[in-house]
This record gives structure tokens, sequence and C-alpha cells, in this order.
């Protein structure tokens, strides 16, 4: 059926294409991003100057320094001799652009939860075309907000810009004077000029060389060089100038080239002979776990959720799901996964193809587990290892939603200062900390706690001697108990918002048989510190040690 005449379509001029969705380019710059990506492995770097270095010319130099070794006076190309004079104590690791690279494009997959026009540029920038998908997300100014918390809570710093084009939005990330830079939808070419215009020449990503050549002429901010004729520009410096100025303008549209989705993670058996014993199946299993683990090995991931699926010859299929409560791609623990439940599995008249996927994959850092770090009291990764295999052994058994632990959390009340963390979703077990709840730094280790604290705190009375110089005894649960060691107090208080609040006074106490204590008296204050006369302080036995 042929389409009517657009009666406002002049004669024999040609017929006007459908409306097109503008774009709108988010650029996220993460000026940081070869240092920040590694304080993970290397944790002296939190709070360090911190530099990568590369070899030039048989030299050792900067390529990449954090927040701190910047402020120190290090930055990129700086000798890394001349930069130990400065600070002679700096962190340093070797450059990795390969590996930046590598990790950048998997920070860029994970931002498809914003846009699914997501693309890695350079070395440290993401673009997001995110035209279509602020609604979901409640405006521009949300979405960019969201962004940033997410990159925040992965530990990175981003400067933000956005504008209909990628030139632009770039321009304004790396050199505007504005985090996070808007540039209103629908600005033309000249709109987008009068943005750009005081900008250095270096903010249209020309080389270095190009844009020093450009400066020695004078020609230092973008205004000057877009009112030059093209034809100038091109015969002294090339076409690189006019095409950027043109791409950061929208007059010659720069593709937004989204990342191919990643193929599956998965491994599959097909049989000439259908299988039908446990024995068969099993060493099907360990074939696949072989193939599923290197691939998974090559893209530096681990699995999280794996399903087994058995296709039988009569057309039905047995499917068993194994999770783990941390990115895993060792064989020998996947194994034992599914090893206590293979004996689910009905063959019927034979399986003729198994096949094993995950679902869920992340990042995986490799860590030592060879060595004793002698710093955390004989504290290793195998034994981290050793931990998280029980853990996905009664997970898979009994449910992850049911296996927690006790985790710190920020109260001076001991009944406060703790809490459940459960398993479910392996929230409790993405870093080394979360995995081993004794690690060092999970736990204050400045004031001396009791391993047993009762819940609630059971009401002693003391017992003050009639003879000065002796120490009072204690009364509890019909128990007298003489003390010989009484140490303290250290005054704890409630948080100051929750109002009428405990104020304690603890003290570590030790009988004559050698057991300690750890006693509080709680009492109403007057003003100025002073115990209330008219209130009574009353005793409490809060956990015992050993």
């Amino acid at each position: 059926m042929a389409s009517e005449p657009n009666p406002a379509t002049p004669p024999g001029a040609p017929a006007l294409s459908e409306p097109r969705l503008s774009r709108r380019i988010l650029a996220a710059w993460l000026p940081w991003w070869p240092t920040e990506r590694l304080v993970r492995r290397c944790p002296e770097a939190r709070n360090h100057p911190f530099v990568t270095v590369a070899d030039s010319r048989g030299r050792q130099v900067i390529d990449a320094a954090n927040t701190l070794a910047a402020h120190a006076g290090l930055s990129p190309g700086m000798a890394l001799a001349d930069a130990r004079a400065v600070v002679p104590d700096v962190v340093v690791r070797p450059a990795d652009p390969a590996t930046d690279a590598l990790a950048l494009e998997r920070l860029a997959r994970w931002a498809d939860r914003f846009t699914p026009r997501v693309m890695p540029d350079g070395v440290d920038t993401i673009f997001l075309d995110i035209a279509g998908c602020t609604r979901l997300f409640g405006g521009e100014g949300a979405l960019m907000a969201s962004l940033r918390a997410a990159l925040e809570d992965f530990g990175l710093t981003a400067r933000l810009a956005l504008a209909d084009t990628p030139g632009a939005a770039w321009a304004l990330a790396h050199y505007g004077a504005e985090d996070p830079a808007v540039v209103p939808a629908g600005t033309g070419p000249d709109g987008l000029m009068d943005a750009l215009g005081e900008l250095p020449v270096a903010a249209l990503r020309l080389s270095d060389e190009i844009a020093d050549g450009l400066v020695s002429f004078g020609l230092d901010r973008i205004y000057p060089l877009s009112v030059m004729e093209s034809v100038k520009i091109v015969r002294r410096f090339g076409v690189e100038p006019v095409r950027r100025l043109e791409q950061a303008r929208g007059l010659v549209i720069e593709p937004i080239t989204p990342l191919r989705p990643l193929p599956p993670r998965e491994a599959h058996r097909a049989f000439a002979e259908p299988i039908s014993t446990a024995s068969d199946i099993r060493a099907a299993v360990d074939g696949l776990l072989d193939d599923l683990c290197l691939e998974l090995s090559r893209s530096g991931e681990g699995a999280r959720r794996l399903h087994l699926v058995c296709h039988r010859v009569d057309g039905d299929r047995r499917t068993l799901t194994v999770g783990t409560s941390r990115p895993l791609r060792r064989k020998k623990p996947l194994m034992g996964l599914f090893a206590e439940k293979l004996d689910q599995i009905e063959p019927g008249f034979g399986i003729d193809e198994i096949a094993l996927a995950t679902d869920v994959v992340e990042t995986l850092d490799e860590l030592q587990t060879d060595w004793a770090d002698a710093a955390a009291g004989g504290y290793r990764a195998a034994d981290e290892e050793e931990l998280a295999d029980l853990l996905d052994r009664l997970g898979n058994r009994f449910g992850f939603g049911r296996i927690g632990r006790p985790v710190p959390q920020e109260s001076w009340l001991p009944e406060r200062g703790v809490r459940r963390e459960g398993l479910e979703g392996g929230s409790a077990s993405r870093s080394r900390a979360a995995v081993h709840p004794g690690a060092p730094g999970n736990w204050p280790g400045d004031r001396r706690r009791p391993l047993r604290l009762l819940s609630p705190p059971e009401p002693v009375e003391v017992v003050w001697p009639r003879v000065g110089g002796r120490l009072p005894g204690v009364l509890h649960r019909g128990q007298h108990r003489q003390l010989r060691a009484l140490e303290g107090p250290e005054r704890l208080e409630c948080e100051w918002w929750r109002g009428e609040a405990p104020c304690r006074d603890y003290y570590l106490a030790e009988d004559e048989d050698g057991c300690r204590y750890w006693l509080f008296r709680e009492g109403r204050l007057a003003r100025g510190g002073a115990r209330d006369p008219g209130g009574v302080s009353r005793w409490f036995l809060h956990g015992v040690f050993g």
C-alpha cells in the first residue's frame, strides 16, 4: 500500500525522514584510574603516595600517580630516581596498560545497567549514550548522581560531563571547570562552541605533537582555532584538528559503538553412546569443569552460580544448581559442591548431552596462598579459602540465607557493636576481610574485650569489705568470688542521638582462682559528670574472658 504524500513537502523535494532521537553523551573520566584500580591489591597505598612506573629509554619513569603522590609533587614523566628523592618511601608498582584497558572494558560492561550504549574510550574514559534512558532514573541529574555514587563505592574518582556529542562531553569532563558539566539538550554547533571556546586545544583529543604545534602558533584555545579557514589548518597541521573540531560541534557524527556481548561461559559434552552410571557422569562433570575454569581464568572472572543440565535420550532433562559465597574458578571446590548432588540426577534410559554454564560471574582478584602473613599473626589466604569452601558447602546444603556470622558495626556499646550478616547473595565474601571475620582490620584492636558476652548482662552484687585496703567481692548466681585485681574504669556511652542512653563504667576484674570478668556499673549522672546521689548504681556482669 503506497503512503500518502506529505502536503508539507514541496514537489520534487526528498521525503522527510522520521524524527530521530537526539543523542545525549555522558563522559565519565577517571583521572586516577591506573592507581585507584590497584589499591585493592596494594593496601599499603591507600593512604600513601603511590605511582606506577614504565621503562623509557633505559630508565624508569612515572606512568601514573595517585592523588597523594601528585600533591607531593610527583607527576607522570618524572624519573623514578627523582621521585624517590622527593618522596623516599613512595609505593611503586609496574605499569600495565594492557590490564588497565581490560579492566576499563569490564567497568564499561558493568555500566550497561545505565544504558545499553556504552563504549570505553582511551585508557581512562567511558562514554554512555543515555538518550531515552533517563526517565528510568528520574532524569539526567539523578542518573549522573547514581553513576557517581556507584563509582565512589568502587573507590574511583570520576569527573562527569553531558553533551550532545562525544567530543564536547570528553572536552568538558577533562578540561571543564564544573563537575558535572551539562550542556542542555538540543544545543546546536554554535551553542557547543560557546561551551568549548575557552578550553585549551588539547580538549579536542589531539595528539601531543599537534597540540604543541598549535600552541606554538598562538592557537592555544578552541575558539581562535574555530574561526580560522579549514584549508590553512589542514595545510599546516593536517586534517586531525578540523575533524576533531567538527566532531565536537556535531557537524560530523562520531558513533558510539557498544561493546559486543560476552560469549556465554559454558561447556558442553555430547556422547556417541548415552551414559548412565554415576562414575561416567562424574567424569563428564570433571571434564566440563576443566573447560569452564580455563575459560574463567582467561577472562579474569569467577563463577557465583553454576547450572549443570543433563539432557536425556527420552527428551527430558535434569538440572543441578550450585552457588558460591564468593567468585570462584578453582576446580576442586566446585567439583566438591557438585559431588554432593550428583546422586540426585536420574539418568533414565541414558544421558546423551551435558552442559555446564554459569550465569553470574564477577571479577576475581588473585590471592597469595603459599606464604604466611607474619604481621597478621599467621593469618593466611589459604585459611580464607578453607573457610569459604566450608561456607559454600553449608550454603548449598542449608541455604545461604540461613548462614550468618557476626561483623562489627560502629557503636561503643558492646551489644550494639556487632550485627549478624548473612551470606544471601554472597555479599559477605567479596573481599578478604569479608570472607574471614577475624582478619586484621575487622575488629578494633586497641581495647581488650571478652571472648564471650552475656546477653542480656546479668546483675551482680558487689560486696565491699569492712576492712580498708581490700578489693570487693562479687556475688553472682549465689556464689561469692573474691577479687584480687581490678582495672578501670572505662567509660562507655551510647550514641548521643539516641536520647536517654545508659552510661556505664567498665572494669576488668580477676578473682582469686584466676578467672577474669568484664563488669560494669550503671547509674544516672548529674550535671558536671558527678553521679546522682538520688540515683542507684547497679552492677552487671557483661562478659567472661577465656
